[in-house]
């Protein structure tokens, strides 16, 4: 791709999707560690220069289990809270969630497929 230093970071991230098939939302473009605003120009940032290499970062989107599971915290949640407080404990809820997740190791993913195994055994 050809740029100039009055190329928006929008504009190359739009590139980016024609040509790697990657939704421009899905994109953070960094660079040092940092992200680049979409707003701003190339020239905007004094290290970029002829050959620099920024980093695209693809996050992740949200997967179908991802809506089930929080429409479900969702639609308990609704019964006793408003609509804003429901939005905010739902949202902490999932980050909970999934920090608790990851914390998971083999060995406890094989234990609740014990578990869950036996209580299927059972009825």
């Amino acid at each position: 791709m050809q740029v100039t230093g009055t190329t928006r970071i929008k504009e190359l991230k739009q590139y980016v999707s024609n040509s790697l098939n990657v939704p421009v939302n899905q994109q953070k473009l960094v660079l040092t560690g940092r992200p680049l605003s979409d707003e701003k120009c190339l020239v905007d940032y004094p290290l970029i220069k002829d050959g620099t290499k920024i980093n695209l970062i693809i996050k992740k989107c949200a997967t179908d289990e991802d809506s089930v599971l929080r429409a479900a915290v969702t639609k308990f949640l609704r019964q006793k809270f408003t609509d804003n407080d429901t939005q905010k404990i739902t949202d902490e809820f999932m980050k909970e969630f999934y920090r608790s997740m990851a914390t998971l190791n083999l060995e406890d993913i094989e234990r609740i497929a014990k578990l869950y195994l036996e209580e299927d055994k059972m009825s």
